[in-house]
């Protein structure tokens, strides 16, 4: 299995890798003002077109994996995701850049797709899989502990954000046997809000 494989879905999900067509979706999803809370500076200036461009430009060059989400019971836009810094010679990957709009926060919906983003790394035999975040989202962290995910430590003053401030990093991580156990147990999620 690769990373970049298509057909990539669940009952709740499906991943299309992140292509121009979708600039427009992201776009009207209300995406574009509440992304910048942790929105680090990007080369190319910090408006959604320059962002989305960087996107894509990563994407041709290899270094990210992009995805947009798409809810299968309706067809409505659900978010974005990347795999980042992918080394395939030692078996790991991040996960990282996510947003979901505020409507499918607390849903079947991000817990469908980190479902489908970790088995999918794990299909691809990767070893590591490294959850950067920002240190402030607390929230987030405290998510993916209960996932079964170490905090490694934090880089501190680690990026300057788009509106000028620096931010700390979280480095969280799932290894081997954790990773299986991650899986379980968001498919144990996912079959829970499904029946809810």
């Amino acid at each position: 299995m690769r990373l970049d494989e298509k057909d990539f879905h669940n009952d709740v999900v499906r991943l299309d890798l992140l292509e121009e067509s979708d600039r427009a979706r992201l776009e009207a999803s209300g995406a574009v003002k509440s992304m910048w809370d942790w929105m680090p500076v990007i080369p190319t200036g910090t408006s959604f077109h320059a962002y989305f461009d960087f996107m894509l430009a990563l994407k041709q060059q290899g270094t990210i994996i992009p995805f947009s989400v798409t809810r299968q019971s309706d067809g409505a836009f659900a978010g974005v995701i990347a795999y980042l810094d992918v080394s395939r010679t030692h078996r790991r990957v991040g996960v990282g850049y996510i947003w979901h709009p505020p409507d499918m926060r607390g849903t079947v919906v991000p817990v469908a797709t980190q479902m489908a983003m970790i088995g999918r790394a794990f299909g691809a035999r990767m070893r590591r899989i490294e959850l950067p975040i920002a240190a402030a989202n607390e929230r987030a962290i405290r998510a993916l502990e209960r996932l079964g995910a170490r905090k490694e430590g934090v880089l501190r003053r680690y990026v300057r954000l788009a509106d000028g401030s620096w931010g700390d990093l979280a480095v969280l991580s799932l290894v081997d046997a954790e990773i299986r156990g991650a899986i379980d147990l968001l498919k144990d999620r996912v079959a829970e809000m499904q029946l809810a």
